[in-house]
């Protein structure tokens, strides 16, 4: 059951014709305001999202196992999260609200119950609804969360480079100062997009006081039924020395139609609470 928690808290991560993009040399440079205009009229808009047949390889430094799962999200609303085992029997189904989350293990019949502050505590990594959310379906977010990300955005550095765009929280050099200095109340937000489709490539998070990380990678970005998703989502956790890492493997996306939302908790669980 750790490791199902553990895959939710890293999160807490019909055919299809590829149009892989190409990464493109010698980027031409657009102002702030612009990239910041591209990346919005370029993001995912969807009211209910189906990320299906999920593969997920979780490894935590000591154990690798590997499961299929799905989400569906239903925008600013909440996410239900299934991991199945061989033969498609659902062994863990959650619920990600606005505020809580349940997490129901049906092989022991418990239902565990917490809040995003409970995750924050325990593994130092801030992410809200949200935020997960955000991840999830290739969007931007402004770490720590705010609503009013891309007015928010403006705080942050615009660069260039050879084959994308990036965002920066802190600019290399004077993040080269504070360091320096101190390694203390520094924290660090990058975005990497592609010039091409203007969506997410790469995003990096890193807390200095706290010695916490979190790097998110997209790739393979594929068509499918005209809607420009990642096929592949790698995500990587550090606190201290302890590493987790999450890869995706998306085989269908549906948008606006499939996956249930149902979530009850049968009487015959046990509650837990986190």
């Amino acid at each position: 059951m750790s490791n199902y928690l553990v895959i939710l808290l890293v999160f807490l991560l019909v055919s299809c014709k590829s149009t892989e993009t190409v990464r493109v040399k010698n980027v031409s440079n657009i102002s702030d305001a612009q990239l910041r205009k591209e990346v919005k009229n370029n993001e995912l808009l969807f009211d209910k999202l189906y990320l299906k047949k999920l593969q997920f390889s979780f490894d935590d430094g000591k154990d690798k196992k590997s499961f299929k799962g799905s989400f569906v999200v239903q925008k600013d609303s909440q996410i239900i999260v299934s991991i199945f085992i061989l033969m498609g029997r659902e062994v863990v189904r959650a619920k990600l609200g606005l505020e809580d989350v349940i997490i129901l293990d049906k092989h022991n019949k418990i239902a565990l119950h917490t809040d995003y502050n409970y995750f924050s505590k325990k593994y130092g990594i801030d992410l809200d609804f949200y935020s997960i959310q955000a991840i999830l379906t290739n969007s931007l977010f402004i770490y720590p969360y705010s609503d009013d990300y891309y007015n928010d955005l403006k705080k942050y550095k615009h660069h260039v480079s050879s084959d994308h765009y990036s965002f920066k929280s802190i600019k290399d050099k004077r993040l080269d100062r504070l360091t320096k200095r101190s390694r203390n109340n520094i924290l660090v937000h990058e975005i990497d997009i592609d010039p091409e489709l203007y969506r997410i490539l790469n995003v990096f998070i890193k807390d200095f006081e706290n010695n916490h990380s979190i790097s998110i990678n997209y790739n393979h970005f594929k068509n499918y039924d005209s809607t420009i998703f990642p096929e592949k989502i790698n995500m990587k956790a550090t606190k201290g020395n302890a590493k987790f890492e999450v890869d995706l493997k998306l085989n269908y996306l549906e948008i606006n139609d499939g996956g249930s939302l149902h979530f009850k908790i049968p009487s015959s669980y046990k509650s837990k609470t986190l």
